[in-house]
Formats: structure tokens, sequence, C-alpha cells
């Protein structure tokens, strides 16, 4: 799938490119990189002599493709269908890349009753959310706060699970989550603040993605990936629901190595389904790590077929990609696995433009 370019306006966005990609992650010390996947292609730049500091945010929300990214002005710029980027409403700004995702709604109601929202973290640590009401119009609904004191200087992740979208933030090296639930149609926050999870202690963010899995109860499952305090990468299986991820249990992932930022996320159907006899079942099941090595900072993957049960090892990306920041790894509905990265290095791309590559 192509997308258009993005006119730079003065701005310093940076557009969208879907690309080929799929290597892995070799982050050890004197472990070399693996072969480049069959699926492998080239970073795409699509955005012309547009930039932005960090890679964008995309979710797939009825049909159309939601992308989101913080510009060279530090204000949050939207898009959807490939279509002209446009400034969120409200003059919010941010020193991190904001976040968008589903709030689904898959019991009552339907999924016609899910939501699209926006969350990132405002200059004043604050976090704050924004929901879709209707894309033509540019209609979203004015910036609130996340129920809390709590503040923060780092960025937001979120996962999507049932009836919720799972929050995850790091203060002091410690994790904290929230929960913004659907009740009666209507988005809450049920615990009113901030928690901690129990476990681990990390340096930088943590990531997390929700696949279904037989194995797990109610055919989901949350992966969340951390960055460890001795850099190496972390994961855990859990539920969804907010008992289950404070109480997450983090192994190493086998394989070691070092990553100065972790990201996760997966390909398949943006309203995830159960029937293992559709095809989108599997297609939910591919889901790869990108790390960015501290040894050249490059992305390395790690990729599964199996909902993350299994993986590969760590691989580097065959054509070298330096990054200024986190990656971002996230799906297209057929099951393909994209990375996103602002560009860091000196060709062929100019600085901070975004490039995307197929990996899955």
């Amino acid at each position: 799938m192509r997308t258009r370019g993005l006119r730079n306006r003065g701005i310093g966005l940076l557009p969208r490119a879907w690309v080929a990609l799929l290597a892995g992650l070799a982050l050890l010390l004197g472990v070399s990189a693996g072969p480049a996947a069959a699926t492998e292609g080239s970073w795409i730049n699509e955005g012309g002599d547009a930039r932005s500091p960090d890679a964008l945010s995309a979710q797939w929300f009825r049909g159309d493709l939601y992308e989101v990214v913080r510009g060279n002005d530090n204000q949050i710029w939207w898009r959807y269908r490939n279509g002209a980027w446009q400034v969120m409403p409200g003059g919010a700004r941010t020193y991190h890349r904001p976040e968008v995702v589903s709030l689904l709604n898959i019991g009552t109601g339907g999924l016609q009753d899910s939501r699209l929202v926006v969350f990132h973290v405002g200059t004043d640590g604050v976090v704050y959310y924004s929901i879709l009401r209707g894309a033509a119009g540019n209609l979203w609904s004015d910036w609130d706060n996340v129920p809390g004191n709590f503040r923060t200087n780092t960025g937001i992740t979120t996962a999507s699970g049932i009836n919720n979208v799972v929050l995850y933030t790091v203060r002091d090296q410690q994790v904290y989550v929230h929960n913004m639930e659907l009740w009666n149609g209507a988005p809450s926050f049920p615990l009113g603040d901030w928690g901690t999870q129990h476990s681990p202690r990390v340096n930088g963010m943590v990531a997390s993605v929700s696949t279904f899995s037989r194995s797990i109860s109610n055919n989901i499952m949350n992966l969340e990936v951390a960055r460890g305090l001795n850099n190496r990468v972390y994961i855990s299986r859990s539920r969804t629901d907010m008992n289950s991820v404070q109480n997450a249990s983090f192994a190493e992932l086998p394989g070691g190595g070092e990553c100065e930022s972790v990201e996760v996320g997966r390909g398949g159907p943006a309203s995830p389904t159960t029937d293992t006899n559709d095809p989108g079942y599997q297609a939910q099941q591919n889901l790869a790590i990108g790390c960015i090595s501290p040894n050249d900072h490059e992305l390395w993957v790690n990729r599964s077929t199996d909902g993350g049960q299994n993986f590969t090892g760590w691989s580097r990306v065959s054509t070298g990609a330096a990054a200024t920041a986190s990656p971002e790894i996230h799906g297209a509905p057929g099951g393909e696995v994209f990375a996103v990265l602002s560009w860091g290095g000196d060709a062929p791309f100019k600085q901070r433009m975004i490039v995307m590559k197929r990996i899955i």
C-alpha cells in the first residue's frame, strides 16, 4: 500500500510510507546479523521535505488508516485516508510522540460503538486525550486530562483490550498504568488515578500490544515489552484486565541483546477476531519487536507468527536505518507488520524524515 507524500508547509511534519521490512535484532556484542527475510524491502520516505522528531503512530479504524505525529513545532498533527496533514484542534503541544489507539467495544453495542482516541503528554507532564467525533470535519473532542494528579517526563504507550485501553508511562524507573474503559458506550476511567506495576524496574519506556491467542482466557493476550535496567529486553504475557496488567510477570527475552529503545506491534484486522477459522485470526498473530541498538544506533527486529509465544531471534535490517528516537511497529489488516523511524542518518534520506519498511 502506498501513501501520498505530505507537503512541507513549514511545520516540519513527517509523512508516512509503507515499506518492506523483515530483519531482526542483533544487539549482542560480537553476534553478527542474520540474513534478511525475503519479504524485506528498502526504506521508503514519501514525505518530501517534511520532518518530525519521532516516528508517527498509526491505527486502522473502521476501514481507514489514521496517523498522528509530533511536528518540529511540537504540535500534534493528524491525517486519515492518506490525506493532508492537519493540526489537531485545541493548540496542544508535546515533547513526546502522541499515540492513537482504538477503544474497542467488543461486547454489547458492537464495534460501531468503538472509539478512536489520541493520547499525549502535555508540556506540563499531564496526560491528555481527545476522542474522534467525525473525521471529515476534523471533529475531535476538546483535550481532557486523564484523571489523577500524576505527572511524567516521558511519553505514553497504549494497548487495546476488550472494551478497554491500557495506558503506560514511566517515572523514576517505575512503570505506571491507567485504564480507559467503555461504560454504557461512553469512555470512563474506573481506576481514578495511575497505579504502579509491580515489575519491572525499567530504563525508558515500555511498549505493549494486544493479540488473540487460544492459550489465554477470553482468547486475548497482552504482550508487554520493557527495557530493563541492564538494557536487555523483558516481556510479559497477561490478560488485559488491570489486575493482570499490574501483576504481570516479566522474563528476559531469550537471545540476549541490548536496546536503547524498544517497541512492539502486530498485524491483522483492527477489530480482532476470536474465530480461529477466520483468516484474520492468523494475520493478527504476526507480531514484531523493534529495538535500537546502543552499539550502532540502527534498527534490529525480532518477529513472531504465533502471537508472541515464540520468536525467530534478533537480526538487523538489511539496509541500515539510523534512528533519531524510538521506532514504531504497527501492522495492516492483511497481517503485514511495518517498522517506522524518524531518520537519523546522512543518506539516503534527510534528517528527521519518517521512513517505513515492511518486516513481516
